[in-house]
């Protein structure tokens, strides 16, 4: 499904990016900090960390290509904590924390259609490179990083008009032209394939579904 949404996003990009004219609007940067509930496809998951989602916190920077796309690169961070259990006899093995870091490189179609559009749909997708870091109170820890891949949906809703003395201060002070509220939902897919002390192969799935909200800034 996932696999789907992105070559689905990469098919509308290029539909879309066909109908806006750069030389009409100069390029632009934005910049965007989020937080998000993240929830995890990894086996066992809610029984380990007793929730089925973990808080992950992070932030981007995009060049807009055009008015309606943008390409950029997103760093996620997030940790829980938990209790680890023996394979065989399930037993509780000790305190585990996991730590995850997730960088993206993306291009986001943006659906706006003029300056001061206050509702901005929006879909995307692209590369994931999955960092992972796990460690099990008296037992060796687990690390590595794997590739995969991301598509996203959603909304930006423009703050500007709300308080436009705030708007002109924003411009004088840092050059910031606009502001957003935004809401995404995003499906990420990162597969890592594991090799136990018995030789056994098996596949694990990092990746899982995010539910996020943030900043987004426009700079010239």
């Amino acid at each position: 499904m996932i696999r789907f949404l992105s070559v689905f996003g990469c098919i509308l990009l290029i539909a879309f990016s066909s109908i806006a004219v750069a030389a009409k609007d100069k390029p632009r940067w934005t910049l965007e900090l989020n937080a998000e509930l993240f929830e995890p496809r990894l086996s066992r998951w809610e029984e380990t960390y007793g929730s089925k989602r973990m808080p992950v916190v992070g932030g981007s920077i995009a060049y807009r290509l055009l008015n309606v796309l943008d390409l950029g690169m997103s760093v996620n961070y997030g940790q829980e904590r938990g209790n680890g259990y023996l394979p065989l006899s399930g037993l509780e093995s000790g305190k585990v924390t996991h730590h995850m870091l997730p960088v993206e490189l993306f291009g986001l179609l943006r659906l706006r259609f003029t300056e001061n559009q206050w509702i901005v749909p929006y879909a995307g997708g692209g590369y994931t490179r999955f960092a992972y870091y796990q460690t099990i109170a008296g037992q060796d820890s687990n690390r590595g990083s794997v590739n995969g891949y991301h598509a996203r949906v959603g909304l930006q809703l423009l703050l500007d008009p709300l308080d436009i003395a705030a708007e002109n201060d924003m411009k004088a002070s840092y050059g910031a032209i606009n502001s957003y509220l935004f809401f995404e939902v995003k499906g990420t897919d990162a597969v890592v394939e594991t090799v136990d002390g018995n030789g056994n192969a098996a596949k694990h799935q990092l990746g899982g579904y995010s539910y996020k909200s943030g900043l987004m800034v426009e700079f010239r």
